[in-house]
């Protein structure tokens, strides 16, 4: 079975938030609507996340896990969604 991965950009000089495009991203990986998600600050900070890549930051990435996914976010606004890799 194929992995689904998700992947989703911001220009640079947008105004939204990458916790909100996060949780955008997932939603549309697992075709769950984004109410029906878990709140992402049960995983992560998304008031940390919105500002760990809001300066000039070139290099760099966060990954965590949620909603049975796990997020990469990279200082480009790059998020990817992958599911969960069972051992």
């Amino acid at each position: 079975m194929a992995t689904k991965i998700q992947q989703r950009n911001l220009p640079t000089e947008s105004d939204a938030a990458l916790s909100a495009l996060v949780v955008e991203a997932v939603s549309a990986a697992t075709e769950t609507p984004v109410d029906e998600l878990p709140p992402l600050y049960q995983v992560i900070d998304p008031d940390a996340l919105d500002v760990l890549f809001s300066g000039r930051h070139t290099d760099g990435s966060v990954e965590f896990q949620y909603a049975g996914q796990t997020v990469t976010v990279s200082a480009d606004r790059t998020v990817s969604v992958s599911p969960v890799a069972n051992p």
